[in-house]
């Protein structure tokens, strides 16, 4: 078996399910050894809110030994979700870190190999990061759910878009792109049209009450449907933007078509071709998108 490849999510999880979804399928990727989920955006009431909800979709899952870091608190944000893992105690889970800014830093800086940074999350806690030790940068490559190169949401036109991820902290994520280190984007281009129905939801569905992994980002989702008031979930997802990652990590450029650009990042959160901007492989194209369906449903169902 071939080394597994070290990696690190960050993840504002409790938001949108899709993070949900992305750890799901994180868990059953063995290429991957994951060294630390840690959570974005926390804040208000429970400063430990989405960490909660992490590590009780770990522990749940049947993989408790994953370390879990809460990130820097941002006042404006709360987990919507939070109802979910309410009568779970992240303080004694054996792995939290509430400072998980330092978690990374101190599992990057201690790797012997490089560790993958696969970022699903508005990029405030790689900044700060950046800001208390900058060379993780040398130690460390970003995969990074973000920005929009020729394409955005919408289905009708092809029209670029500001994507939340890079809008939500701009001047972080223009110091990811200031730090010397390999970048790659998986943009609105490739992300924005996720969604699992069909037969390979069907699997999905079927393995509730056998496989732990899929029955416990089902409860999740259950919980994110009751919030919003959605009944289509006995027979779609919701968008799985982040999911991408994941399989960015997992299989590199196999499945996507992947160009290089120069980019800045502008006031509006456009990621922008600029002949001075920061050298990122984005991925702008699927290859064959069932082909990703069905190593996803695979992945979810353990088959």
């Amino acid at each position: 078996m071939e080394k597994k490849i070290p990696v690190i999510l960050d993840t504002d999880i409790a938001g949108d399910i899709d993070d949900s979804w992305a750890l799901a399928f994180l868990l059953r990727c063995p290429e991957l050894d994951v060294k630390l989920v840690l959570t974005a955006l926390e804040g208000g009431e429970d400063p430990y809110a989405r960490a909660r909800i992490a590590a009780k979709q770990i522990v749940d899952s049947g993989y408790g030994g994953i370390p879990v870091g809460a990130g820097i608190p941002v006042e404006r944000h709360s987990a919507t979700m939070g109802g979910w893992a309410k009568d779970f105690s992240v303080e004694s889970y054996p792995q939290f870190h509430a400072d998980g800014v330092q978690a990374l830093i101190d599992t990057i800086m201690a790797s012997e190999e490089t560790v993958t940074i696969i970022c699903i999350a508005p990029l405030t806690n790689i900044g700060e990061a950046l800001r208390r030790e900058p060379r993780i940068a040398e130690k460390a490559r970003v995969i990074a759910i973000g920005g929009s190169i020729y394409a955005g949401h919408d289905l009708d036109s092809i029209t670029k878009q500001s994507d939340y991820n890079i809008r939500a902290d701009i001047p972080s994520a223009r110091a990811l792109l200031s730090a010397d280190w390999d970048v790659t984007f998986v943009p609105l281009d490739v992300t924005a049209h996720i969604v699992v129905g069909d037969d390979n939801y069907q699997h999905i569905l079927a393995k509730r009450e056998t496989d732990p992994v899929c029955g416990t980002v089902l409860s999740a989702f259950d919980r994110w449907m009751e919030i919003h008031n959605c009944t289509y979930y006995k027979t779609h997802t919701t968008c799985l933007y982040d999911t991408a990652a994941i399989y960015m990590a997992v299989t590199g450029d196999y499945n996507m078509i992947v160009e290089d650009h120069k980019l800045v990042i502008d006031d509006g959160g456009y990621t922008n071709d600029d002949p001075d901007g920061k050298l990122v492989h984005c991925a702008v194209y699927w290859k064959y998108k069932d082909m990703f369906y069905k190593f996803l449903t695979d992945r979810l169902c353990n088959r």
